[in-house]
């Protein structure tokens, strides 16, 4: 019978701080001895043929070499030990000279197990999309449009009160929760909740009872609430105070279609919005009461304003600051602070209030009616002495506090207590006064506090319920991965589920920079990844992101799967530009550089870091797909948005074979399987399918609009039925699987008919 035959290839650094190349072939044990050339055999000592095993005998034990490739040179080195069971595999040098046992992840973290129980799901023949299809099945959430109660928030963002109160937008449920008396307690619990009819429902609706992704909220002292509704592009408006569940806006304020507010403000008299999509913000002196005045300052983005995507709203009835993520004036990240409340469209800002670190969020917080401090959170919490005429300097507070803030922290102080949400964290971190400067939460709302496990961090509810932020679904084997480029995560699941909401049983992280084995020393967001059985008859599951790519062979579902390729940076002939995306089937192994808008191809897949690729194509794309019969590009901003490729027909330099020139808006995703041709139209929030690729190809319109209520529906919505941010797919056994991107964060399941 044949022999085994295992391979795998790692880098190292050597000597000089030069990079090692090392391939190792191991051959079954069968081989042992019967073709050895007689030769000196210890470590570091001349060999001649790769993969060669040599056992060596000494006096109290016996040592086992094989020849690996160094560089130019072939040389014996010790074999690893084989892993817990007898299993054998390739090993990895490590710097430094050590060796890791083939399989083993010891000595990293880069694997978590989870306790996890859920049916398996069975595969159907069907290949093709019924128009009136909808979700059956889902993970990353905890309902299709519901959840378990008002404890577990989705990225909860704005915070408001009238100095009684606490008032909490629980942005991803679509829905407002109120404390009565702003709560001072972990335990207590909101005494009602607005925008839905009960406290488990977290489905989106635009009437007067309902909203759609709201970001933002304030409650004036006189009693009036105000809420950015903003996928329904309006300001909902209470006239007093709500006190029941479900309980309708007396009217909205609306700002035209694409607006989407994302801050408000009001004294009760003045009332400031941002309309985000439009770079505006637009501000009435006098307090509206019907929703149809205009405002009397419209303040429009440009370089002398600074105005980029305006975000949340910061007052004390005189000076503003709104929020940006795309300021035009250098900060892209910023609070841009007017110091007296603006008269005129031609208002600028005084000056910019900058985060510590501009990859995080913009400053967004309260000024303290009390003493007229202003508190912003971004990174970090910072404590200023108001808004001067000049940029104050700011005073960082409750530094033990890990504040995972993101696109919606807020602060307030109500009572005695600060109140501080943080949005990626998915709590409300609480102090008792005004935190000092090396301060812990005193308790939080929406999490059960410090993690145990590690006591410099807080419970993240989104991580303990496995809500994954920007999936992507693979199976290959009968298993499944999704990966997250936010999460720097794989979850796995060992068998593919069919249980609603079931968790993974592994987790991969891939910020893992400090494994001892060098397969598994990687730091990445993989925004990519690829699942299928490659041109060597064996399975292969990539994925990509940055300038790294990682392969193993097969979905890794034990805590002892190793990758085969960890490549970072280069490989052979090419230095990657970045946004690396992956592809493969039973013929090529792809890589799209996005950022030097090249597909590199190889014939199988690349046998270690040194081998350039076959050919190369030039592609204006941003994430690409194969099945083996089509090359599917997808181009966020130019159209025609997808590009298709005849994989027969690849060479250096191919074209496209052809394009759809359907309408879309920022697709992020397009696959054809079994001759079907999806697109996650995500701007539009929906799935388009055709059932013939010729067709789509050849100018027809879809055959279906998946969670979309009719074809001009592109709106985006949260149910059963409908999609936001619909951005990744994968076809399998009969399913369809849609990920949702950024503002949701659901997978879906859709039946094949």
């Amino acid at each position: 019978m044949p022999h085994p035959i295992h391979s795998s290839v790692t880098t190292r650094r050597g000597t000089g701080g030069k990079a090692v190349v090392i391939a190792i072939l191991t051959i079954g044990t069968t081989l042992l001895g019967s073709t050895m050339a007689q030769a000196v055999v210890k470590n570091g000592a001349v060999c001649s043929k790769v993969g060669v095993v040599q056992t060596v005998k000494q006096k109290t034990k016996s040592t086992t070499f094989i020849c690996t490739v160094e560089g130019k040179k072939r040389v014996w080195r010790v074999r690893p030990a084989s892993v817990p069971g007898g299993a054998t595999g390739p090993g990895a040098a490590n710097p430094g000279g050590t060796t890791t046992a083939p399989g083993s992840t010891s000595g990293t973290t880069a694997v978590t197990e989870v306790a996890s129980s859920y049916a398996i799901l069975a595969d159907t023949p069907y290949t093709r999309v019924s128009a009136s299809a909808t979700p059956v099945g889902f993970l990353a959430t905890s309902g299709f449009a519901s959840t378990t109660g008002t404890s577990l928030y989705d990225h909860p963002s704005g915070l408001a009160s009238n100095g009684r109160n606490l008032v909490l937008v629980d942005r991803g449920n679509n829905r407002i929760l109120v404390w009565n008396t702003a709560p001072t307690t972990s335990t207590a619990t909101p005494d009602f909740v607005l925008c839905q009819p009960n406290t488990t429902s977290v489905a989106s609706g635009s009437g007067l009872s309902q909203c759609n992704w709201p970001s933002d909220a304030v409650a004036t002292a006189d009693g009036k609430l105000l809420v950015a509704d903003s996928d329904n592009h309006r300001i909902l408006v209470w006239n007093t105070f709500p006190t029941a569940t479900g309980q309708s806006a007396s009217f909205a304020i609306n700002l035209g279609a694409d607006a989407w507010p994302w801050g408000i403000w009001s004294n009760g008299t003045k009332v400031a919005a941002t309309l985000t999509s439009k770079g505006v913000l637009k501000l009435w002196n006098t307090f509206p009461t019907t929703g149809n005045e205009p405002a009397d300052v419209t303040i429009t983005s440009s370089t002398t304003n600074c105005l980029g995507t305006p975000r949340g709203i910061v007052s004390n009835g005189t000076a503003i600051l709104t929020g940006d993520h795309n300021g035009r004036c250098g900060n892209s990240s910023a609070a841009h602070v007017f110091t007296s409340w603006p008269t005129s469209s031609a208002a600028a800002p005084a000056y910019d209030i900058v985060p510590d670190d501009a990859n995080y969020a913009w400053p967004h917080g309260t000024f303290d009616s009390s003493s007229g401090k202003l508190y912003l959170l971004s990174r970090k919490l910072v404590e200023y002495p108001g808004a001067s005429a000049s940029l104050p300097s700011g005073t960082p507070l409750a530094t033990s506090t890990p504040f995972e803030g993101g696109d919606g922290g807020d602060v307030e102080i109500v009572g005695g207590y600060t109140y501080v949400t943080e949005y990626n964290g998915n709590r409300i971190a609480v102090f008792k006064g005004i935190p000092s400067a090396t301060a812990k939460a005193d308790f939080y709302l929406g999490s059960p506090g410090i993690n145990p496990a590690k006591t410099t961090e807080a419970i993240n509810t989104l991580k303990t319920n496995y809500f994954i932020t920007n999936p992507q679904v693979a199976t290959l084997g009968g298993a499944m991965a999704i990966n997250s480029d936010f999460d720097r995560a794989i979850y796995v699941w060992k068998k593919i589920p069919a249980t609603d909401g079931a968790k993974p049983d592994l987790v991969w992280t891939t910020q893992n920079q400090n494994a001892s084995n060098p397969l598994l020393a990687f730091d990445f967001q993989p925004d990519s990844s690829a699942a299928t059985i490659a041109a060597d008859g064996k399975p292969l599951y990539a994925v990509a992101g940055e300038k790294t790519f990682v392969v193993w062979r097969g979905i890794p579902t034990s805590t002892t799967d190793v990758p085969v390729l960890n490549v970072k940076d280069s490989i052979g002939n090419v230095t990657f530009g970045g946004a690396l995306r992956v592809a493969a089937d039973n013929k090529y192994f792809y890589l799209l550089d996005g950022e030097k808008k090249t597909i590199y191809v190889w014939q199988g897949l690349p046998s270690d870091k040194n081998d350039s690729p076959d050919f190369t194509m030039s592609a204006e794309i941003n994430r690409l797909r194969s099945d083996g019969t089509w090359l599917i590009g997808t181009s966020l901003y130019r159209a025609p948005n997808i590009l298709a490729w005849s994989v027969s027909s690849l060479s250096q330099n191919a074209v496209p074979t052809g394009t759809v020139g359907y309408r879309m808006n920022l697709p992020q995703d397009a696959l054809v399987s079994n001759g079907v041709l999806f697109v996650a139209d995500t701007g539009f929030h929906r799935v388009l399918a055709w059932n013939n690729v010729s067709s789509a190809l050849a100018g027809a319109s879809p055959d279906a609009f998946l969670g979309a209520t009719s074809s001009a529906d592109e709106a985006p919505a949260h149910s059963a039925t409908e999609l936001r941010w619909a951005a990744s797919l994968w076809v399998s056994g009969g399913h369809l699987w849609v990920g949702e991107r950024k503002f949701g964060h659901r997978v879906l399941r859709y039946p094949l008919s």
